[in-house]
């Protein structure tokens, strides 16, 4: 039974660190390494995790970093053949790990679903994957996931040290790097929905967090690996769909103006590297195959908006609900 080294980034989490561990101690599959990395908490969650007594926990605790530091350390430490993440407010299904080690055989990465409970227990969305080519695309958080530490190591693949989207960087690197993927048809991850955590908050100001970082981190590394020709209509599209949700999602009860120089700045980006991505063939509501039907059609309508020069005045009638 070959060693799983599990990550989980520990932040000011004294509340839910303890129903997270708990879910990985009773997991069927026992080789575990669990590396706690508390990321310099400013309550009590070292104290909660050092309470815990199970061997296979290793508690590290370090002075905040963010958590894209912290996940590349556990990285570096992990004893495991195989490396899980887990982040510190969610929880595991006890056959979780078993599965996904189950369907790694050859394969550099195992992807699943997930569901999203909230504090009442209710489940609010569940994501089951289709096997299809563009499925790998769809779960850009670091969970749900089965790797292959030796790929990970040999292709330097780590966390970028942003404000926003770090874990988009590594998984749409890893993803594309790699053709051994192994879709299921299976949801064990419970991502949980904290209404007030600032995850599901409105951003403070759009304009702070570093978007063009990483896009362009994206943009020059998969271009360097050559791996937007292999995956140009795919890789093109990516960027269209993380454009459209970034105007969509984080522009909330901005003004007109803001809105409209971001949205000029942002699509002056997108034609620069991608000169023709209006005419991407993988826009459309039956367009790509696995992709999430509330995706494609913000997508589609989104674009149908920007080509009629509508674009800025739907983000701002978006904004104001």
């Amino acid at each position: 039974m070959d060693k799983v080294t599990i990550i989980i980034p520990v932040y000011n989490a004294e509340k839910t660190i303890e129903k997270c561990i708990s879910s990985v101690l009773n997991q069927t599959y026992k080789n575990l390494e669990i590396l706690v990395i508390d990321d310099g908490s400013k309550d009590n969650s070292f104290e909660v995790i050092k309470s815990i007594d199970d061997p296979r926990i290793k508690a590290i605790k370090k002075k905040n970093e963010g958590v894209a530091v912290t996940r590349n350390k556990g990285i570096k430490m992990a004893l495991g053949k195989y490396i899980m993440f887990i982040d510190n407010d969610d929880f595991i299904d006890e056959d979780y790990v078993e599965t996904h080690v189950k369907n790694i055989k050859d394969n550099d990465i195992v992807i699943s679903g997930y569901r999203r409970p909230n504090e009442e227990g209710k489940i609010i969305l569940e994501l089951k994957l289709e096997d299809t080519p563009y499925s790998k695309m769809l779960v850009f958080a670091p969970w749900a996931k089965l790797y292959r530490k030796d790929f990970l190591i040999k292709n330097n693949i780590q966390f970028l040290d942003t404000n926003i989207g770090e874990d988009v960087y590594f998984n749409l690197y890893a993803v594309l790097k790699t053709d051994k993927i192994k879709i299921l048809d299976y949801i064990g991850y419970n991502w949980f929905f904290n209404s007030k955590s600032v995850s599901n908050t409105i951003q403070k100001d759009f304009r702070d967090l570093q978007v063009f970082k990483l896009l362009n981190k994206c943009y020059d590394k998969l271009k360097q690996e050559k791996l937007i020709e292999k995956n140009y209509e795919i890789v093109e599209y990516f960027f269209i769909r993380y454009v459209s949700w970034f105007l969509s999602f984080s522009t909330r009860r901005r003004k007109y103006k803001e809105i409209s120089k971001i949205y000029d700045e942002l699509f002056d980006w997108l034609k620069e590297r991608f000169p023709n991505y209006k005419k991407n063939k993988q826009i459309g509501l039956s367009t790509p195959k696995g992709e999430t039907k509330s995706t494609r059609k913000l997508v589609f309508l989104f674009m149908i908006f920007h080509k009629i020069k509508l674009g800025k005045l739907l983000v701002f009638l978006y904004s104001r609900r």
